[in-house]
């Protein structure tokens, strides 16, 4: 029968048993906080203190799924994006910190008066939520396909009184409403990338796009115009290879738009403006 081990030793076994580099240390440390309760402070403070026979198996169990390619976040049940932390379940995409770049194109535009925001494909409700825990004067309305990703969107936003969610796909659920901002980080992925075999524990659905990845893409841009405001804006997230194809479509459907790119240089997203003309 397993024996009731000292922390220090219960790491250094699952980091060991995890690859052993940094981020395997890290993990380990994640998985142990996570099965037994402690603070990161308690396993640091507290090396000696025993971990029962039942929190070791529970820890074990956990780095076999890790090795299996699990990702931590669904492991743990949260991901850490901007400044708070969002609960993640294998419904939802796990947030990128790429996605973080519209939290900060949005938010440096220097502007604090009321606005409407919608956004699009809420996922675990990231940038809805951010958006309006940074901006309680703003009216965020989050939206989403998948019931079951809205369910986990609304726990993260529970208690924020200037969010609300519809289930719905992209814009048709929002009829007259008109918005300051529409927001979105949407299925960009061609069904034929490589890359889509290191992201199969993800829901696919939040993922690939028909048309070379841009199906969705071009569905927002064309069913945004009537629904913005005058001077309002679309903010889109897209692959690295995709932004030339963006700014064109952008520009099809009447608007002014402009370039961005992540921290590690990467085309990431695209502004368009809404023309005065519309």
């Amino acid at each position: 029968m397993a024996m009731a081990k000292p922390i220090a030793e219960a790491l250094l076994e699952a980091s060991a048993a995890l690859g052993n580099k940094p981020d395997h240390r890290r993990d380990a440390a994640l998985l142990l906080g996570h099965v037994t309760g402690l603070s990161r402070r308690d396993i640091i403070a507290h090396p000696e203190a025993k971990i029962c026979t039942a929190h070791l198996a529970q820890l074990q169990a956990m780095i076999e799924r890790r090795q299996a390619g699990h990702p931590m976040a669904y492991l743990i049940g949260t991901q850490a994006f901007w400044d708070l932390d969002f609960k993640v379940t294998p419904d939802t995409l796990i947030p990128r910190p790429e996605t973080e770049l519209l939290i900060e194109i949005i938010l440096s535009q220097d502007d604090t008066a009321p606005k409407t925001v919608m956004d699009l494909g809420t996922g675990s409700g990231v940038i809805a939520v951010t958006l309006a825990a940074a901006r309680p004067d703003w009216s965020v309305i989050a939206t989403d396909a998948s019931i079951k990703a809205l369910r986990i969107a609304q726990q993260n936003g529970a208690g924020l009184t200037n969010l609300d969610f519809v289930a719905g796909h992209w814009l048709a659920c929002f009829g007259g409403v008109v918005a300051d901002i529409i927001v979105a980080n949407p299925p960009y992925i061609d069904p034929l990338d490589s890359h889509l075999a290191a992201l199969v524990f993800e829901p696919q659905s939040a993922l690939v796009a028909q048309d070379n990845g841009y199906a969705d893409l071009k569905t927002i841009i064309h069913q945004s115009t009537p629904l913005l405001a005058k001077n309002g804006y679309l903010l889109l997230e897209h692959g690295y290879n995709q932004q030339d194809a963006v700014l064109r479509e952008m520009r099809l459907a009447g608007y002014a738009p402009t370039a961005y790119c992540d921290l590690a240089g990467n085309p990431r997203a695209v502004m368009g403006h809404r023309k005065e003309t519309l």
